[in-house]
């Protein structure tokens, strides 16, 4: 744990702890706001969080990750009524939020329509989803009217706002005005929660992330004797994003996330290596061909295709780097198809370089047939093209919090874009290292995502487990 990750974590217990007197439904208010979000448009704090002066500013130290996870262990424990024996449903509860992405085919194929709610986040209020043949509900419709009980919470924190008269962050403004916000927000999920699960009696939920309007799920769940299960929406590459843990159950990628939440304290029965429906679609036969696909998107098709998964205009310069060298190589001429997550108009480096492709409107499990290598940020993307047996190469920019998930692909991972571009030349006309490639590939795999089976029936057979 760098110095980062260690003030990082220290200042969000600091944070608990000071303001967990702030309850609402019997629920502290200071464990359910998303962290990050206070501190977000403080960039002065940010700043700080990676040098050893910052800890002098702090009340509260810790020495692992495992003390946050023991923290909420405690007290979502202290809060969970018995399972099972306090709900007699046997319904099953989809909180479909932007990160869940369990495919509509999914659901339909493996849920009973009569056993089965799909919740969704957005604002849209409709009774039912033409792509689903389940009850459909959203957010909007549980709407509770909580005035009185949010401005009883701002002369709360106020009150308490007094006694940290000299603290570094807590006296700041823009931490003061979100705070306010975010504990506003967790008071009417609260409520939210309360009415969905009286209108919808449940005995298992699934979930999509430890955080958000997710982590109000889960808590109200636990005080109703409700399971839940998480499952994991990305890979854990930054690992603020995954910690702590608090459903029942975590449905995870592979060994990877087995090991590296043992190493924070999490029991390896609250994990289940299930993989994700929606990886099930990479393995589903490619609905055109790979002339259609070149054509559509003005390929050569004589020409071997480099994808390049880039996220708006971060590292740009790198990427620059990067192309330049692969573009100007004698070796092998290629096609460059870029993809760009999550806008879809032109990008940059499509005004800079003429001879990039756009992949247009096909979505990652159309491209990856039809392409011959790629070359991403750390990104989900990586997994799964590495699933379909796509040699992967990785551009790095670590962030301080970063997890090293992509480090056991070893030189295929590099900071320097000029040595990457290097690598993927030698690729395409090195059997060798091609082959080499390959082995490293198989190798990740068999660690990140050891059952190549359908996700699909494992996640069903998971929640069956829970909801009956």
């Amino acid at each position: 744990m760098n110095t980062y990750v260690q003030n990082y974590w220290s200042l969000y217990l600091e944070f608990i702890r000071d303001f967990e007197s702030i309850t609402y439904n019997g629920l502290s208010l200071s464990y359910l706001v998303h962290f990050p979000a206070l501190i977000r448009n403080n960039p002065e704090v940010w700043k700080q969080l990676d040098t050893d002066t910052f800890a002098k500013q702090l009340t509260r130290r810790i020495d692992n990750q495992s003390k946050v996870q023991q923290l909420f262990d405690q007290y979502i424990q202290s809060q969970r009524k018995e399972t099972r024996k306090a709900n007699k449903s046997d319904r099953v509860l989809f909180i479909n939020d932007q990160l869940l992405r369990i495919p509509p085919e999914t659901l339909n194929h493996y849920f009973n329509p009569s056993k089965t709610v799909v919740v969704k986040t957005n604002q849209k209020k409709s009774p039912q989803d033409p792509s689903l043949n389940m009850p459909v509900h959203y957010v909007n419709d549980y709407l509770p009217n909580v005035n009185t009980a949010t401005t009883h919470m701002r002369l709360q924190v106020k009150k308490l706002l007094k006694s940290y008269k000299d603290h570094h962050l807590y006296q700041k403004p823009k931490f003061q005005k979100m705070l306010f916000n975010r504990m506003s927000t967790a008071i009417n999920q609260i409520e939210i929660c309360n009415n969905m699960l009286k209108d919808i009696p449940a005995s298992c939920i699934v979930i999509s992330s430890p955080n958000h309007f997710s982590r109000v799920v889960t808590f109200v769940a636990a005080k109703r004797g409700i399971s839940t299960i998480c499952t994991q929406h990305g890979i854990i590459g930054n690992e603020f994003g995954y910690i702590p843990k608090i459903a029942n159950i975590d449905a995870v990628y592979g060994q990877y996330e087995v090991d590296w939440y043992k190493a924070l304290g999490v029991k390896e029965e609250a994990l289940e290596i299930t993989g994700h429906p929606r990886f099930d679609q990479a393995f589903q036969p490619s609905p055109i061909s790979r002339a259609t696909f070149d054509k559509s998107l003005g390929l050569n098709h004589n020409k071997k295709t480099l994808l390049v998964v880039v996220r708006g205009e971060r590292n740009i310069s790198k990427w620059e780097t990067l192309l330049e060298k692969i573009s100007a190589s004698k070796e092998i001429k290629l096609n460059i198809l870029l993809k760009d997550y999550p806008n879809t108009e032109t990008h940059a480096l499509e005004r800079k370089f003429p001879f990039i492709k756009s992949s247009g409107s096909y979505d990652l499990y159309e491209t990856l047939p039809h392409v011959d290598g790629v070359v991403s940020y750390p990104s989900t993307v990586g997994l799964e093209a590495m699933l379909v047996d796509k040699p992967v190469f990785i551009i790095q920019n670590r962030l301080l919090s970063y997890t090293g998930y992509f480090d056991e692909l070893g030189e295929l991972v590099q900071k320097d874009p000029e040595k990457l571009a290097d690598l993927i030349i030698k690729f395409f006309y090195d059997p060798k290292w091609n082959k080499e490639v390959s082995e490293i590939r198989k190798k990740f795999i068999e660690y990140a995502y050891p059952d190549l089976g359908l996700s699909s029936e494992r996640l069903h057979k998971l929640i069956k487990k829970f909801s009956t």
